[in-house]
């Protein structure tokens, strides 16, 4: 609706200027502004084309021919009342020919498309170049004729036309007359009333109005009834906005509303996404964990519960500890070390006296075999395991001997 009020009442200015768009709103408040066409035509274009987009029949090949028969009465009565209507040097009066040529075309294309989609029905087979021409080639030759039609006929023609339909066209004018009359009678009576309402209750619309002197004449008559019955700016604004709403919530809510779809009741339960306890909690828990110390992941959980791997978990965890206790004395187990490659470093630590290295040699000859063989572990070497990890935890440290 915006782009189309641009290009259509303010073709004239810029797109980047703001103008138009202050123009557009002054327009649709009935204010004084550049337009080049009502913007409200624009709004009643635009309303009836969604609105008809939506309620029409389905395409096909009678709905075209529907157009094309309707469609060419209608242009032929729009002819008539812009003839007899607007003065000779009007654009729209330059703009006929393209207009009936255009309407023609494209009714002319939606009948060929119909008819295109149907043979691709029945056929059940891709439409190549051949159907295509089958039925372009027509309707670019209708086009063709009819523009050799327009130029041949030439302005006599058209003044002879319009001398022989005068009477019609005088008892039309004369229908107008009578229809604007009316509706300005029908719109004083309404408006009336609210224009006094109004009036009460803005002091500056009590204010007294000059008495016109003769020199002022019906100039000055004029003037003061317009000022008298003028309409506050805003109240304009109010009532734009509120004819526009009213437009779009019509479309969208009853011609483009889906009826819902009829389920049986079930049983279900509902409760609130936002639960304050549980994100109170939550906030609480996360709290906790800013200061609190991260658990190591247990290495042996997957080993834990299965009883054919008790044993296995037993040599290992007296390695884990071994592994601590080798941290404490400044050996600690590096990433990519083997525990071959750990046994000497973290048995040399110890008092060779103290018979430590001898049980880390033990207890890494087992642990190697329980941990790479795949095959559980025996209740023998666990015990021998634990045996010499408590010899070595019976050890002392190197400043406590």
């Amino acid at each position: 609706l915006i782009v189309a009020i641009k290009f259509a009442s303010f073709p004239h200015m810029s797109t980047l200027d703001i103008g138009w768009f202050t123009g557009a709103l002054r327009s649709l408040a009935f204010l004084p502004n550049d337009e080049r066409r009502w913007a409200w035509g624009v709004v009643l274009l635009a309303a009836y084309s969604w609105w008809r987009g939506r309620v029409r029949a389905e395409p096909n090949v009678d709905s075209a021919f529907g157009l094309l028969r309707w469609g060419s009465l209608a242009l032929f009565l729009s002819i008539i009342v812009v003839l007899a209507g607007a003065p000779d040097e009007a654009q729209i009066r330059d703009r006929l020919s393209v207009v009936t040529v255009g309407f023609f075309a494209v009714a002319l294309s939606a009948v060929g498309i119909a008819r295109l989609k149907l043979e691709g029905v029945r056929s059940t087979a891709p439409l190549g170049a051949r159907w295509l021409g089958t039925f372009v080639v027509p309707i670019l030759a209708v086009v063709a004729v009819a523009i050799l039609a327009a130029g041949i006929f030439s302005r006599q023609f058209l003044d002879t036309v319009l001398w022989m339909l005068s009477p019609v066209f005088w008892l039309l004018g004369l229908v107008f007359q009578i229809i604007v009359l009316i509706v300005a009678v029908l719109a004083f009576i309404i408006l009336t009333p609210i224009f006094w309402l109004i009036g009460e209750r803005d002091p500056r619309l009590l204010e007294t109005t000059p008495v016109p002197t003769e020199l002022e004449g019906e100039q000055g008559l004029a003037e003061n009834a317009e000022r008298a019955f003028q309409m506050p700016d805003p109240l304009r604004y109010l009532i734009a906005a509120i004819v526009l709403f009213a437009i779009f919530s019509l479309l969208t809510r009853y011609v483009f509303k889906r009826k819902g779809r009829s389920r049986p009741p079930t049983g279900e339960e509902r409760e609130s996404v936002l639960d304050w306890n549980d994100l109170l909690n939550n906030a609480g828990d996360r709290l906790k964990n800013l200061f609190r110390r991260p658990a190591s992941p247990d290495p042996l959980a997957h080993l834990r519960g299965d009883d054919a791997w008790r044993h296995t978990v037993r040599i290992r965890e007296a390695y884990l500890k071994l592994q601590e206790r080798g941290g404490v004395l400044g050996r600690a187990r590096r990433n990519n070390e083997t525990a071959e490659e750990y046994r000497p470093r973290v048995g040399s630590g110890f008092d060779p006296a103290s018979g430590a290295s001898a049980a880390v040699d033990a207890m890494t000859e087992r642990y190697r075999k329980a941990r790479y063989s795949g095959q559980p572990a025996s209740a023998e070497d666990a015990d021998i395991v634990e045996v010499n990890w408590k010899t070595i935890e019976r050890t002392p440290r190197p400043e406590q001997s």
